[in-house]
C-alpha cells in the first residue's frame, strides 16, 4: 500500500510478527507503539507489524496484539481509507492513523475471528467467522449478521463473496445466504454435500 504525506509518498508494509513476544529483548523486531485488544496483554494470540518506509527508510512502526482466534496478513487483512488503516487482527480491527500510527480505535466485532475487511461506500464490511459486520470509520457499528452456522466452509466453497446488490455468504453447513448492504437476509438455501 502507499499514501501521501506533505506530498512525499510512503509505502505502508503489514507482516505477521508471530516470533514477537512482548517484554522480551531477544526480539528480531523493537517497537515504541504497541496496541492491545481486548484480553491481549494477558492472552495474546496474533501479532502483526506495520511499518512506514519513505525512501527506502522506516520512519514509523507499531505492533498490534489481539487475542481470540489467530489470523494472518493476506490481501483482505487490512484497507486504508483516507488517513486510516483498518486491520483485522484476531476478533478485533485495529484502526490505526497514517502516517503517524496513532491508534485511533480498536472494537471487538465478532466473538472469535474477523477474518476480512472491505470498504463499501465509506463505511466497512467485516467477514468474522460467526457473523458479519459493517462498521463506519469511528467503528461504530450499523448491523450484524449471523447465519445457523459459522461463516468458514470445508468444501472449498467461497464463503463471502461481495456482489453488486448485495452480500454471498456460506457457513459451514453448506448453507448460502445473500444479504443486502442494509444486512437484511434476502435469500438463503441448503446446498447438500457431495459425498
Amino acid at each position: 500500500m502507499t499514501g501521501i504525506n506533505n506530498n512525499i509518498e510512503y509505502q505502508i508494509k503489514i507482516y505477521n510478527e508471530s516470533t514477537y513476544t512482548v517484554g522480551s529483548t531477544d526480539n528480531v523486531n523493537s517497537y515504541d507503539k504497541i496496541y492491545f485488544g481486548d484480553n491481549a496483554r494477558e492472552y495474546p494470540t496474533s501479532k502483526h507489524g506495520v511499518s512506514i518506509i519513505q525512501n527506502g527508510e522506516i520512519i514509523n512502526k507499531c505492533l498490534i496484539v489481539g487475542s481470540g482466534g489467530s489470523t494472518t496478513i493476506h490481501e483482505n487483512s487490512s484497507v486504508r481509507y483516507k488517513n486510516q488503516l483498518l486491520i483485522c487482527c484476531c476478533n478485533s480491527v485495529f484502526c490505526i492513523s497514517l502516517p503517524n500510527l496513532e491508534l485511533e480505535w480498536v472494537k471487538v466485532f465478532d466473538s472469535a475471528t474477523c477474518f476480512q475487511i472491505f470498504e463499501h461506500n465509506d463505511s466497512f464490511i467485516v467477514h468474522g467467522e460467526t457473523q458479519i459486520s459493517k462498521i463506519d470509520s469511528n467503528g461504530n457499528l450499523n448491523w450484524e449478521f449471523g447465519g445457523e452456522d459459522i461463516f468458514v466452509s470445508i468444501d472449498n466453497q467461497e464463503e463471502f463473496k461481495i456482489v453488486e446488490d448485495g452480500i454471498i455468504l456460506c457457513d459451514f453447513a453448506n448453507t448460502i445466504y445473500k444479504i443486502d448492504f442494509d444486512g437484511k437476509l434476502v435469500q438463503s438455501k441448503n446446498e447438500k454435500r457431495k459425498s
